[in-house]
């Protein structure tokens, strides 16, 4: 439902437009996400008014959420540079930016950018959005001591941790690395940014977080020194295997933990559960939404099922599914026997 007035929105935003949009359509266009109009409509104005503030800045933050930074930069300076009134445009440009610099590793840059938006405080959504970042790509004081070892695949971030037990730390999570991106062959926009802390006290108070979590879409996880190899890290892998429309709790957390790297026992974890609380499972319910379930159930569940699922179609299938991980094309990718594979795991872990 809420697709369909999204497209009832842009459609209608449209027609009103016409040839000729103004700055408040396109902002219209932008925030119903209709970001390809946004571009089509805005570059022909812009080729007739270069200096145009807010052209720039709404192209650049379109180009950065859209994941093209190198694209987004020329306008987001543009705007910082000449918007003398220090207005919402250069406060929100100068976050854009710091989020640009960051995706192309350009950290001291991304680190200006944001402490500059901090300065400027023009804007509430703005400085906080700002401080946010900060906080989550490590730019903040409380990381001054952590140290940085850069590899392959990661930069990582120590928050206390010595020698012998980095070097161990880092070995395991590039063979990690290795063997689950064998499997997605994703191409990532940038190193993963690896920050491991000692306290999850520490975690809670700077991030307002509890770990671990990954934030996809940076390339960033954080987590505790004890958590599981390959969980989150699989979450940024996985995020580039394709364009995702649609993720849900189950397929996505799933995957995450069938890749985890661990010895986990999840089928006995998931036949206590049911024994404790006298519940038989019906997939069904937790795909349709996971976010009713504990973690507790859901994660070890969803793992040996993605693990079925795996087992009973193959890479080629599930890679078609993790694009639209919904129940509805789970059906249309893998047909009738979809049900079977359900009954059958059901059937396992439920008696």
């Amino acid at each position: 439902m809420r697709k369909f007035f999204t497209l009832i929105l842009i459609l209608s935003s449209l027609v009103s437009f016409g040839q000729n949009p103004t700055i408040n359509d396109l902002w219209k266009l932008y925030n119903s996400r209709d970001f390809k109009s946004v571009i089509e409509k805005a570059k022909p104005l812009l080729e007739n008014d270069s200096t145009n503030i807010d052209l720039n800045s709404i192209l650049g933050r379109t180009y950065t959420d859209l994941g093209n930074y190198k694209a987004a930069i020329p306008y987001l300076c543009f705007t910082v540079k000449n918007d003398i009134n220090n207005s919402w445009q250069k406060a929100w440009a100068l976050g854009y930016l710091g989020t640009c610099y960051f995706m192309e590793q350009k950290y001291d840059d991304s680190k200006k950018s944001l402490n500059d938006c901090i300065s400027l405080n023009a804007t509430g959504n703005a400085t906080n959005d700002a401080r946010s970042k900060s906080l989550l790509f490590g730019f903040n004081e409380f990381y001054k001591n952590w140290k940085i070892v850069e590899t392959n695949n990661f930069r990582f971030h120590f928050q206390n941790m010595d020698t012998i037990e980095i070097e161990k730390y880092i070995s395991l999570r590039e063979k990690a690395h290795r063997k689950i991106n064998n499997f997605f062959e994703s191409k990532l926009p940038k190193k993963i940014d690896f920050y491991v802390w000692e306290s999850r006290e520490d975690a809670k108070k700077i991030l307002g977080l509890d770990l671990g979590f990954a934030k996809p879409n940076f390339c960033i996880v954080h987590t505790h020194f004890q958590q599981t190899i390959g969980h989150e890290m699989t979450h940024v892998i996985s995020n580039y295997s394709s364009d995702i429309s649609t993720k849900t709790k189950l397929i996505n957390e799933g995957t995450a933990v069938c890749f985890d790297q661990s010895n986990q026992d999840k089928l006995k974890l998931v036949k206590n559960w049911i024994a404790n609380n006298h519940q038989p499972i019906v997939i069904k319910n937790y795909w349709e939404d996971g976010t009713k379930y504990a973690d507790e159930m859901l994660y070890p569940l969803s793992g040996l099922f993605v693990r079925a699922l795996l087992d009973n179609f193959g890479k080629e299938k599930f890679l078609e599914l993790f694009k639209n991980q919904t129940y509805e094309n789970a059906k249309l990718v893998f047909g009738d026997k979809l049900d079977n594979a359900i009954q059958a795991f059901e059937n396992k872990i439920n008696n």
